[in-house]
């Protein structure tokens, strides 16, 4: 159905004539209308229900302008007009396949019934102490522009399944009191769960990301500009981006989905990684530098422990390379290294074979090697040390891989 205009006397005539009706139950409905009009939507006895509809300007839900400026003009009005909570919608509102061009202004509003926008395409919206005392849902839903929902309560089950998030989305010191469902939503750049406030239960399903494309700044100790970031600039620090998969992780875990929570995981290290190395650069930071080479170890050996075939050519690889050495420093290998007119020797090829399946196995005995007759200050008993070690730990990085769907 196509959208037919409305003008804004026809906008406010539609409301004057639901005040006259006696029926309360009798929902305020707009059907494929285009609002090319600034609107202010104050509270409302009624339930509000927009379907495929588009504003062309932005909409505000306020007390009123009018109201406001009446306040102002006496301090003790004033005064008694911010202790009234006026700017209470206690029916419900309903945005269904509606297109928000310009911006659609929730602050300091408490919806104390259901709030819903299914389907909706929003441009820009701001939720700045917003309070969702009924079902806040917004299936569907794409928020095209970075947004911050900032010291927003969700006081009962809040619905971001399927809804998309083109820019970042952050949750700064916003509240889920009961359930906070996310199923296949999308992020196509970042979110902040750092400074969310999660009393009852974060429940995520099949979490759509471009990692590549997480936006991310490193802040350093700069409180002032760190704040700017989360409540105003829409920016996700470096460290909350690491706290962000945390969370993320335990809600996985907490539901028995190990294999996803590896995957948070797994970012979360390599969120990590680049901290660790961006605090050794910043010479007002303290930093274990030893913390760099675990997350690199940890990195190309398991990829966090997501990739079983990382520990696996690790563990091959440690062998080959310490072997090596080991084999080097030994009698029998100088007696055998051929540098011209070699030919091929199937004993000798057998017996580096078997040393390297030997080499592979930690917990072989040490006579292999004075076998071999270990010379140059005993270099071969430290690098069959080493190599125990590094083979050991590359076993372990790879069952630890494997345990990812237990």
């Amino acid at each position: 159905m196509a959208r037919t205009p409305i003008t804004e006397q026809e906008f406010d005539t539609q409301f004057a004539l639901a005040e006259g009706l006696v029926n309360a139950n009798h929902p305020i409905r707009f059907n494929s209308k285009v609002f090319d009009f600034y609107i202010e939507l104050e509270p409302q006895h009624r339930e509000l229900i927009f379907t495929d509809c588009e504003f062309l300007e932005p909409i505000l839900f306020c007390k009123g302008i009018p109201l406001v400026a009446v306040a102002e003009e006496n301090n003790e009005q004033a005064d008694l007009f911010n202790q009234t909570e006026t700017n209470v919608f206690d029916k419900n509102v309903f945005f269904n396949e509606c297109v928000f061009q310009k911006q659609i202004q929730f602050d300091d509003v408490t919806f104390s019934n259901k709030f819903r926008m299914h389907n909706c395409s929003v441009n820009n919206a701001s939720f700045r102490n917003t309070i969702f005392n009924g079902l806040a849902d917004f299936w569907l839903t794409t928020f095209k522009e970075d947004i911050i929902f900032y010291k927003t309560d969700f006081n009962k089950t809040t619905v971001f399944s399927m809804a998309t998030f083109v820019g970042n989305v952050l949750f700064t010191y916003s509240l889920f009191s009961t359930k906070a469902i996310f199923a296949r939503t999308k992020f196509k750049k970042g979110i902040d769960l750092s400074q969310t406030i999660i009393s009852g239960e974060l429940k995520p399903f099949d979490l759509q990301f471009d990692f590549r494309k997480f936006d991310i700044v490193y802040v350093g100790k700069d409180d002032e500009v760190y704040q700017n970031y989360i409540d105003r600039d829409a920016k996700i620090p470096l460290v909350n981006k690491v706290h962000t998969f945390q969370v993320l992780k335990k809600a996985f875990e907490d539901s028995g989905n190990y294999s996803d929570s590896i995957l948070m995981l797994r970012e979360e290290k390599a969120a990590l990684k680049k901290l660790v190395k961006a605090k050794l650069k910043d010479k007002n930071s303290n930093i274990n530098r030893g913390d760099k080479w675990i997350l690199l170890l940890n990195r190309i050996s398991n990829h966090y422990r997501s990739d079983f075939r990382n520990g696996i050519w690790f563990t091959l690889l440690a062998a080959i390379t310490f072997g090596m050495l080991t084999l080097i420093f030994t009698e029998a290998f100088q007696n055998n290294i051929c540098f011209s007119n070699c030919s091929f020797n199937e004993d000798t090829f057998i017996k580096g074979v078997k040393f390297i399946f030997t080499f592979l196995n930690p917990a072989r005995r040490l006579s292999y090697l004075e076998n071999l007759n270990p010379i140059f200050y005993g270099f071969a008993y430290l690098f069959d040390f080493i190599g125990r070690i590094a083979v050991g730990y590359g076993i372990y990085q790879t069952v630890q891989a494997f345990r990812k769907f237990k």
